[in-house]
């Protein structure tokens, strides 16, 4: 007799932890690979993956409780509980959840096909790999199923004079049309950053250029490039390079403190900046922690609100992996020193005169909102803006509801 399934509250397979969560209940096994079931839990304010097409399956969505908010290219339908919503293959689709409480949705599949993407994320982020726009496509098309836009184009070096430094090879990369975007990783490297420039541009319109910081990903850095001061006018000769206008400079953590710099320099390409757990001042009783005194382990728990998801084991990682994280640390202390700031870049700030929006994580402990608090008191007219249950990259933790903030500052008046 062939046997019957039963799967508890409390059983099942979890395949992903975090603010997405997936539990698989029926991984084919038991329907001759004919159906597969799986739960999903949404945290509030979360997104899910990027809209994407499957080609070779079926995919349902019950809403057992909360509202999910379904999106299928550019039309989206908040769908509450007791909601279905049947996805054929090649329409293109994704979900989030846009509410203040959490959403419980059963996923299914027919065929089986796609539970094991689940389990190959799994694989993946236990590796000590991040899950990326780019990571997830990967895997993604291992099972018929592609994104619903078009990636981001590769990485190309263009070489940029600036003065003081001279000509340095930049490595960037440019996606997107539209309203111009430069977007400026921190010390967790360029792929920190790549998944959300794809999301910005895709969302657009909007053209979004990602340098990398010469010394970041193997990338050399010439001796008369060593700190944030030349970072910012080699990112300001770009922009005369690539010839953009009405640009809004972006920047996470040093990538923040780079955008400051930018914005203080009064070229008339930048219109407007947006500062995101930035570093680079200093303030009494708010210290920037010590990076380079904590283990990576260390570093994770004090960058998210939820950690778990997001931490990597170091002795999974190839040699290469490993020596470009060491070269990544070695870069970060160069431009930054130890301390992570300029004792008189706060007194500075207030010379800056474009359209500032300044954008924390509630849950920072890298640099407490506090410290943003600080920063964007110092700028004359600027906003300051917090995002919940988020920590130090938000672009990563909570990309939709940083993309929300970066759209909404975008469409008022004071930043066109």
């Amino acid at each position: 007799m062939a046997e019957v399934s039963i799967v508890g509250p409390g059983d099942g397979e979890v395949a992903l932890a975090g603010p997405v969560q997936m539990r698989i209940l029926e991984d084919g096994s038991t329907t001759s690979h004919r159906l597969g079931l799986g739960e999903i839990t949404i945290a509030p304010h979360t997104d899910g993956p990027q809209q994407h097409r499957h080609g070779q399956h079926d995919e349902g969505f019950y809403v057992v409780s909360g509202t999910a908010r379904f999106t299928v290219g550019e039309t989206s339908y908040d769908a509450p509980a007791g909601t279905l919503v049947m996805v054929p293959p090649g329409a293109p689709h994704t979900f989030a959840n846009v509410s203040d409480e959490r959403a419980v949705l059963l996923n299914t599949f027919t065929p089986d096909l796609y539970v094991q993407y689940f389990r190959d994320l799994h694989d993946m982020i236990a590796s000590g790999q991040p899950m990326t726009a780019e990571t997830a496509a990967r895997i993604m098309g291992r099972y018929a199923t592609v994104p619903a836009v078009t990636p981001a184009s590769a990485t190309t070096a263009r070489t940029v004079s600036a003065d003081g430094i001279g000509a340095v090879p930049v490595a960037c990369s440019d996606r997107g049309t539209g309203r111009p975007y430069l977007l400026l990783h921190g010390g967790a490297g360029p792929q920190s950053v790549t998944g959300f420039a794809d999301r910005l541009a895709a969302a657009g319109p909007a053209r979004v250029i990602v340098p990398v910081h010469p010394g970041f990903s193997g990338t050399p850095r010439p001796d008369g490039l060593s700190s944030i001061a030349g970072l910012a006018r080699l990112y300001t000769a770009l922009l005369e390079a690539v010839d953009l206008t009405s640009v809004t400079v972006i920047g996470n953590s040093i990538g923040g403190w780079i955008a400051a710099e930018m914005a203080l320099a009064g070229s008339a390409r930048i219109t407007a900046a947006i500062l995101i757990d930035a570093v680079g001042i200093e303030v009494p009783g708010h210290p920037v922690a010590d990076f380079f005194s904590l283990t990576l382990d260390q570093v994770t728990e004090l960058s998210y609100h939820d950690p778990g998801p997001f931490r990597v084991d170091p002795t999974a990682m190839s040699a290469e992996q490993q020596a470009v994280m060491a070269g990544n640390r070695a870069a970060l202390a160069v431009y930054g020193g130890t301390a992570m700031a300029d004792p008189g870049l706060r007194g500075r700030l207030g010379k800056i005169s474009v359209p500032t929006l300044v954008l924390w994580g509630d849950s920072d402990r890298i640099v407490d909102p506090g410290y943003g608090r600080a920063y964007a008191d110092a700028i004359p007219g600027a906003e300051f803006r917090i995002l919940a249950a988020t920590g130090h990259v938000p672009q990563i933790e909570t990309p939709g509801q940083l993309l929300g903030a970066i759209q909404g500052f975008a469409a008022s008046p004071k930043s066109a």
